[in-house]
């Protein structure tokens, strides 16, 4: 699914928001006898209280506030995603300054027991062909077809001493309490083989979206015909603690724009860029809200 981003430039210039959710799929359970507590569903949890302390981002706060009391059904996912046992939920709301704009950032990180050695993967021909559909053949991807030799590609490189799993990590944009867009990028998150079963690394795993590694392969690859890399599509990795979003989309100039996210995961601090082809480029920062589930 893809929606143009027609944002006047002359608008843009006065406006600040933040921007990346990952379901994965665990390879493997661990033996238990326990029954699983079961979580309640999303729609009966008591939503979480919005506080609007910030002068510069009131309007948005504001807006966002009412959605989430309002229990609209995508906030509310969005911010309250009932995890797994397998995976936590993350979510980051970052307000834009001055204007009715905000931006939601979501993610489920697998937890240790969810990642598996490659040589388990790799036997799954269903999985496969599962992942790469969901990697490379998505709404927003009709006109740049990755050839399945490159889908081939993506889903075999790995490194034998890395464990792994596969989830999406999604951008959602929201304009006068109105969802306007949506974005996504589905790959990997890896974590040291050595270290699976240490809660204390649990922090440390990272996350390629199919569309950095499909990117970084262009780069390397300089010989080889198109492999579909398309710079509209989310760009998405997890790295170091840093959410890094980058894409590009069409404006209202008739030109087109390189955005460039940054979220610290530990604070919320944000920083976005624009790159507009037409004119100097720009950047804008602030703080986003965090919801861990």
């Amino acid at each position: 699914m893809k929606i143009c981003h027609c944002i006047s430039f002359s608008i843009l210039t006065l406006l600040s928001f933040g921007l990346t959710a990952t379901i994965a799929i665990p390879q493997t359970k661990p033996t238990t006898t326990r029954t699983p507590k079961k979580s309640l569903p999303v729609a009966t949890k008591p939503i979480p209280t919005i506080k609007c302390t910030d002068p510069g981002s009131i309007v948005a706060c504001k807006t966002f506030k009412q959605l989430v009391e309002a229990r609209d059904e995508r906030i509310v996912k969005i911010i309250m995603e009932t995890p797994s046992k397998y995976h936590g939920h993350i979510a980051y709301v970052c307000l834009a300054k001055t204007s009715d704009k905000f931006t939601t950032v979501d993610f489920n990180q697998p937890n240790r027991n969810s990642y598996s050695p490659y040589s388990y993967l790799l036997s799954e021909d269903v999985y496969r062909e599962s992942e790469e559909t969901s990697a490379f053949l998505g709404p927003s991807t009709p006109t740049h077809p990755v050839a399945p030799t490159i889908q081939d590609q993506w889903f075999n490189e790995h490194l034998d001493w890395e464990v792994y799993d596969f989830g999406i990590v999604e951008v959602n944009e929201y304009r006068n309490g109105l969802h306007v867009d949506w974005e996504s990028d589905h790959g990997k998150w890896s974590r040291q083989s050595k270290n699976q079963n240490d809660p204390a690394y649990d922090g440390e795993a990272t996350f390629e979206g199919a569309y950095v590694w499909l990117a970084r392969h262009t780069g390397i690859d300089t010989d080889a015909p198109d492999i579909g890399d398309d710079p509209e599509h989310a760009h998405i990795s997890i790295v170091g603690g840093t959410v890094y979003v980058r894409y590009r989309f069409e404006n209202n100039n008739g030109g087109t724009t390189d955005y460039g996210l940054h979220i610290q995961q530990s604070t919320g601090r944000f920083t976005e860029t624009f790159a507009p082809s037409d004119m100097e480029a720009f950047e804008n920062s602030g703080t986003c809200m965090m919801f861990k589930q």
